[in-house]
């Protein structure tokens, strides 16, 4: 599913987006892809948006699309889309880590009832009286 894909015939632009933001740079991990401690917690985004790899993964593991769908989907071009694949290829076992720690938590709050107490929704502690 995750395979990595090769265009030779890519013409990259470079998105018109800040060099830094209050004094940190972007950290470019992979073409296209980059990074900022600021930016969705320093996970790595799709260049000049903050579209994260994590979100192009879910869409092709969960929801079957593929890269020309998911580009018209977030409406990105298809290069960005294989970009995102591609580091996802790469980088397979610490993405899907990390979508597996987002649900959970988005579970947790999920089941949890209206007017439940968010720190009891979060260490689900027993109070001790």
């Amino acid at each position: 599913m995750a395979e990595k894909r090769v265009e030779s015939e890519i013409v990259r632009q470079k998105p018109d987006i800040r060099e830094d933001i209050d004094g940190v740079k972007f950290h470019t991990l992979a073409p296209g892809i980059t990074t900022h401690p600021l930016v969705r917690s320093g996970r790595p985004c799709i260049e000049g948006t903050t579209i994260m790899v994590m979100t192009i993964a879910g869409l092709q593991n969960f929801h079957n699309m593929d890269a020309q769908q998911i580009a018209d989907h977030l409406w990105l071009e298809l290069f960005m889309v294989q970009d995102a694949l591609n580091y996802y290829a790469d980088h397979k076992q610490y993405i899907d880590v990390c979508n597996e720690l987002s649900s959970i938590s988005g579970r947790q709050f999920a089941e949890a009832q209206y007017g439940t107490n968010p720190d009891s929704i979060l260490y689900r502690r027993k109070s001790v009286t």
